[in-house]
Parts: C-alpha cells; structure tokens; sequence
C-alpha cells in the first residue's frame, strides 16, 4: 500500500476498521438482527397460486344445476 495515495490507505483503514466493529457486533448479538439490516431486506415474494387447489366454479360443467 506504500504507492497508494495517503488518503486512499486511510479510507481503506477506516473501512477495515468499520469492518471490525460490525463482525464484532453480529458475533456478539446471537440470533438477532440489527433493525437497519431487517429494513433492508426484501420481502419474501409472493406464493404462487395454483389453479388446481381452486374448486371449479359452480355450473353446469360441476353437476351443479
């Protein structure tokens, strides 16, 4: 990192140093997540309906009059 510009080494020192913090933090809170992280997660999508879980429309075709 010598031929790197000094303020390109000191933002890779912060980055590594929030990389620390955050490991630590996750590694120290078993089975929870941080409230910004449940934020940022999609939601799960949709379930997919299936035509044949419906019952068939009343009408001549079912026996119904």
């Amino acid at each position: 990192m010598a031929n790197l510009p000094e303020d390109i080494v000191d933002r890779i020192r912060a980055l590594e140093r929030q990389v620390h913090r955050l490991t630590t933090y996750v590694n120290s809170k078993p089975g929870t997540m941080p409230a910004t992280l449940v934020a940022a997660e999609p939601p799960p999508p949709p379930a997919q309906e299936d035509p044949a879980d419906e019952p068939p429309p009343p009408g001549p075709a079912s026996g119904n009059p």
